[in-house]
Parts: structure tokens; sequence; C-alpha cells
């Protein structure tokens, strides 16, 4: 079938303090490990959305959220560690990619709804903000990638795919993160309901 939506995957990841809830669909962690999602992206394009539904230390959020085509092997490995691996970061709005950050969008924090489009067609990766592509991105832009962080092929990748995922930076505090592959929630609340 066609009409399959992806989860957050209880079974690959690092950090067994993970707790999954909502058909897994929401994430809670304490580490920066991420959660990744059951369907890799080879080819193609793809979009998801996340909320930051939770920061158990006020103002002190490290959110993170993204991609990854590298095997997470160590509960400090967190998103944008390795070389193929991307993730935007809350607190500066930073891309950190290979262990090194680079300016690129606003802050986010506990409340925001965060657009990823990957484009696999192109090799080009797009985030939003509360329905504002970051870096006055475009994802109908094609080769062109305007706005776009450029990302390796997927084939190119340790994985040979990607998988999204979520995390955060440090493991000063709990984060959660509601999911929606397409099934229509945040959690309980309908995609409807945040509009």
């Amino acid at each position: 079938p066609d009409n399959n939506f992806a989860t957050m995957n209880p079974l690959e990841n690092y950090y067994a303090n993970q707790t999954f809830t909502q058909g897994n669909l929401t994430v809670k962690n304490d580490h920066p490990a991420p959660a990744s999602s059951t369907i890799g992206m080879t080819t193609g394009k793809w979009y998801i959305e996340a909320k930051a539904a939770l920061d158990t230390v006020a103002g002190n959020g490290d959110w993170q959220i993204g991609i990854i085509g590298d095997q997470v092997n160590a509960t400090s490995d967190e998103i944008g560690n390795h070389a193929k691996s991307w993730g935007y970061y809350g607190p500066d709005g930073n891309i950190i990619n290979n262990n090194s950050g680079t300016s690129y969008g606003d802050t986010y924090t506990e409340g925001d709804f965060i657009g990823i489009a990957v484009d696999l067609t192109n090799n080009k990766l797009y985030f939003s903000k509360n329905g504002v592509w970051q870096d006055s991105g475009d994802p109908t832009s094609g080769a062109t990638g305007t706005g776009a962080v450029s990302i390796s092929a997927a084939a190119d990748t340790p994985l040979g795919e990607y998988f999204i995922a979520v995390g955060a930076n440090a493991s000063a505090n709990d984060y959660t993160w509601n999911m929606n592959f397409g099934n229509g929630y945040f959690g309980t609340t309908s995609h409807g309901e945040t509009n």
C-alpha cells in the first residue's frame, strides 16, 4: 500500500530511557541521542512536521530536529554530530553538521512547529518554523535550492538512507516532540486545531 505513515522507532534508538506514546508519535527524552523514524528516505521528496511540545526546564531547551544518515553510537551523539547528519538547533537557529554549527534561521522553543522538507531528487534540505521557511527557503525551487541546506545523496550515507530524527543538544532537561508524518495529529491535537 502507498498510504503508509512513519512513526518514531522505539527499537532503533541508542538511548533506552526514551519514552514513546501516542502510537510512537510522541517522544520524551533527556539525552542528546535522538529518536529516529521507522521509514527511511532514499529518493524523492518528503515532508513532515513536528511540535516542540514540552521542555521541563523553561528557557533552557536544547531542541534539535533534522535528518540522520549515520548510526547513533553514543548517548552524547546528537543530531548533526556526523558528516551525514543535519540538525536544526533551537537555541540559536543554527544548522549543525559534522559537529559544527552554521548560521541559518530563527530560534525556536516549546510550542513551535517545525517543518522539514527533504528533496532527495536535488539533495536539498529545508526547515520551516510556524509555517515560515527559514533562510528564505523555497522547497519548490528544485536544483536551484533557494535557501536550502545542501546534503549528500542518500546512497552516499553510511545507512544508505536518511531518517527523520528528534532530540536535544544537552542532557540538562527533558524534552518532548509530537510528530506528524501525515496522520493529522500532534499528540492528541488535530492539525486543524493548531492553525
